[in-house]
């Protein structure tokens, strides 16, 4: 793939990475659960990262498939976690192109 293929990427799949991190932190804030608390609960699964490194994962909206899933049942979101990220990203994308 050409670098700039791979820079236009990137720019795409930003408006979903900051629905994924709003949804995230929002579930945590409704849930009362810290990185803390997150990262006690993935170890308990046998999934070792630090609060840091969730923090910034989070941040970022940055996620392998498998954790995504993981902290989604975590957090103990709906089934309609997917649509509410297709929700956000089409805000967003509403937002930056009105």
């Amino acid at each position: 793939m050409k670098p700039e293929q791979s820079a236009q990427n990137k720019r795409s799949l930003a408006q979903y990475r900051m629905a994924i991190s709003r949804l995230i932190r929002s579930s945590m804030i409704l849930k009362s659960k810290r990185y803390e608390d997150l990262a006690l609960e993935l170890e308990q699964r046998g999934i070792v990262l630090t609060s840091e490194n969730l923090r910034s994962k989070v941040s970022k909206g940055a996620f392998a498939a498998d954790l995504f899933l993981v902290v989604v049942d975590i957090l103990d979101m709906n089934d309609e976690a997917l649509q509410q990220i297709q929700k956000l990203q089409r805000e967003q994308d509403t937002t930056d192109n009105p």
